[in-house]
């Protein structure tokens, strides 16, 4: 038979503890239960679960004194009450004897339970949040318990309890649901992946509000009664450095994408232009009303028109296109409080050249259309004196 501690627990559950002994009294109205007890409590698997028949009959309903101690580490952990269990397991944090499942005698509290009372739960966040730490400190002293941090000056965390079990206890009941909402989300991002390049920056920060915050000789009761303080602390303070680290990079990216942008409109500008200077717009139509009546200059006029209108409309989609990359760049370029005035100027002057470049845009659209109408209107005229000399 493989012994499990679900077996064990099923023996533990139906007996009564008696104080201050290893002494227990047990009692089933299943056979099943007596056949477990015999096989948990046989030589055969006695150095495994500890567990030893005293007195009794092995029937059903019957009283069986038994004696119960530790088990094998291997499958679980016995405690006599919560005290008892946080100062052994705070004692073997380090350990992967921590992670064994555990078994209270005065709760009937299995580590596996779904239910089990709320300190229990913020024991689990706590050791979570002290293993936490533990990575953050610059190194652990293991035989003092104590974590040790360092930034201007040196602060030692002390993280033992055996001296302190009821003050650490009645810290664990006292803890509301706000308390243990901000333990656990200042862990998690003390163990954020994503500002994990700024770890030693973190560690730095979290070593000067400790020492800026706590008494020397501070225990980790201390941490907990002035969790929310600490963490804003850290978290406002990070961020200021986040700001401030970013200040320089975030002063180059404005100004290379202002000057992005400015070249762009400037651009836009340079590619409408020469459609209409670099061209023989301005002599179309002076040669057209010299042209004598010619229905073949009429049509080449009202073909450029064409031509202009198309590389102007496809010139005005450069332009909007442009003017939504800048409202984007306000929008989600995160732009630093310090850098908010400076990237405000440099947006007007971007868009002062825009609305200058959609004017112009509107002016010339406003000629080609008249040239278009112009030239269509003569080139019907000179069709329609045609048809009436031919008729």
């Amino acid at each position: 038979m493989t012994i499990t501690f679900a077996d064990l627990v099923k023996i533990y559950r139906q007996s009564e503890f008696i104080t201050n002994s290893d002494k227990a009294l047990f009692c089933s109205n299943s056979a099943e239960d007596y056949e477990l007890l015999t096989q948990l409590a046989s030589d055969e698997h006695y150095d495994e679960t500890a567990i030893e028949i005293l007195s009794g009959k092995m029937e059903v309903g019957e009283k069986i004194e038994l004696g119960i101690s530790q088990p094998q580490f291997k499958l679980g952990r016995l405690f006599n009450n919560f005290e008892a269990f946080i100062q052994g397991d705070m004692g073997q944090l380090h350990s992967v004897i921590s992670q064994s499942e555990y078994f209270i005698k005065d709760d009937k509290v299995v580590s596996f339970d779904a239910e089990k009372p709320d300190y229990y739960h913020h024991y689990e966040k706590v050791k979570q949040f002290v293993q936490q730490l533990n990575l953050m400190a610059a190194y652990a002293d293991n035989v003092n318990k104590k974590l040790v941090f360092f930034s201007k000056k040196t602060f030692e965390l002390s993280i033992a309890i055996n001296k302190q079990v009821e003050a650490f206890s009645q810290c664990l009941k006292a803890l509301n649901s706000e308390q243990i909402q901000i333990l656990q989300g200042f862990s998690e991002w003390l163990n954020d992946e994503e500002t994990s390049s700024h770890i030693d920056e973190k560690k730095s920060i979290l070593a000067f509000v400790f020492a800026d915050t706590l008494p020397q000789g501070a225990t980790i009761i201390d941490v907990l009664q002035q969790i929310k303080q600490i963490s804003e602390a850290v978290q406002n303070q990070y961020a200021l450095y986040l700001e401030n680290f970013s200040y320089e990079k975030f002063v180059k990216k404005l100004t290379e994408n202002s000057e992005k942008f400015v070249t762009k409109v400037n651009d836009t500008i340079s590619k409408m232009l020469p459609q209409f200077l670099g061209l023989p717009f301005l002599t179309a139509i002076p040669t057209a009303l010299k042209s004598g009546d010619n229905w073949l200059m009429y049509a080449m006029l009202c073909l450029y028109c064409a031509m202009c209108y198309l590389g102007l409309t496809y010139q005005k989609q450069v332009l909007d296109n442009l003017k939504d990359d800048v409202e984007q760049f306000e929008q989600k370029g995160n732009i630093p409080i310090k850098l908010q005035a400076d990237w405000l100027l440099d947006k007007t002057k971007i868009d002062n050249l825009i609305s200058k470049q959609e004017k112009l845009y509107c002016l010339l659209l406003f000629s080609v259309i008249c040239c278009f109408l112009y030239g269509f209107a003569k080139l019907c005229l000179q069709f329609h004196i045609l048809e009436v000399h031919c008729g």
